[in-house]
């Protein structure tokens, strides 16, 4: 079969079995799922740390190789891995201060201090249900680069990766507008204007990054391209949360930030 995508032309065809079909479903559905895990954990824990632990995420299809495909790392991508488990508990911990304590009318007995006499902790704590969901928003973004890791070793041979990527995006959308649909029912208030052309400008960017990626990778080796696009995502991201929406990112999670950048380098060497 050819196609054109995007007005080149792509060789290749879907050669449909069960498996490829459970794994496009699966891919579908992991896209959908990890884009509204992101959009909860940018909501608690802000756009810098959210999309930090995402681009890290890409250790977990490395291990994948190791451990089920016997692709045994090198020197540097070892390194990288330990980089990239220390960046993401150290992206991770959003901190949070603790509220104030309600001043209280009791006397301490032989002094002159209430016994609920306010004392505010300066001290930041971790805030664990953010790091939960930084968790989340770990493992699915790496299930999904796992799924086509999975795809290149199964199915890459005989199958256009654009297609499954068309397929794979056409479940997404089917079961987020079931789940929107679904919403709207039964909370009476379906999606305005403003939403669905955010919805649909995001949905261009998004086809936009693919398509010039699929173009980066025919022209640049991958070890170059994949690099330079994580870490471009990971740094714009935190530059646009810190200047823009003024989120704070604590000593550890700007240490954090940059180990996972000199990660994501040693992954590709």
């Amino acid at each position: 079969v050819l196609m054109s995508v995007g007005g080149r032309s792509v060789e290749g065809g879907l050669e449909l079995s069960p498996g490829l079909v459970a794994l496009s479903v699966g891919t579908g559905a992991l896209l959908i799922a990890g884009f509204f895990i992101l959009a909860v954990a940018t909501d608690e824990a802000g756009m810098s740390l959210a999309t930090g632990v995402m681009r890290v995420s890409v250790v977990i299809p490395f291990l994948a190789s190791w451990g089920v495909w016997n692709e045994v790392p090198s020197v540097w991508q070892g390194a990288g891995m330990g980089l990239a488990a220390v960046a993401f508990f150290l992206i991770a911990q959003k901190e949070r201060r603790p509220e104030p304590m309600r001043e209280g009318v009791a006397a301490v007995p032989g002094g002159n201090e209430s016994a609920s006499e306010p004392r505010p902790s300066t001290e930041p704590v971790v805030d664990w249900r953010a790091f939960g969901v930084l968790a989340l928003t770990f493992c699915s973004g790496g299930a999904v680069d796992l799924s086509m890791k999975t795809f290149e070793e199964g199915f890459g041979d005989t199958n256009s990766r654009v297609l499954f990527l068309m397929g794979a995006f056409g479940i997404a959308f089917l079961i987020g507008a079931v789940v929107v649909g679904h919403r709207a029912i039964r909370h009476g208030r379906w999606p305005d204007r403003q939403t669905v052309g955010w919805g649909l400008f995001l949905g261009v960017i998004n086809y936009g990054s693919l398509e010039f990626l699929l173009r980066a990778v025919e022209v640049l080796p991958g070890t170059v391209v994949f690099p330079a696009n994580n870490i471009a995502i990971m740094v714009l991201a935190a530059a646009v949360g810190v200047f823009f929406w003024n989120e704070h990112l604590s000593r550890a999670n700007r240490i954090g930030i940059g180990l996972a950048v000199a990660a994501l380098v040693l992954l590709r060497l």
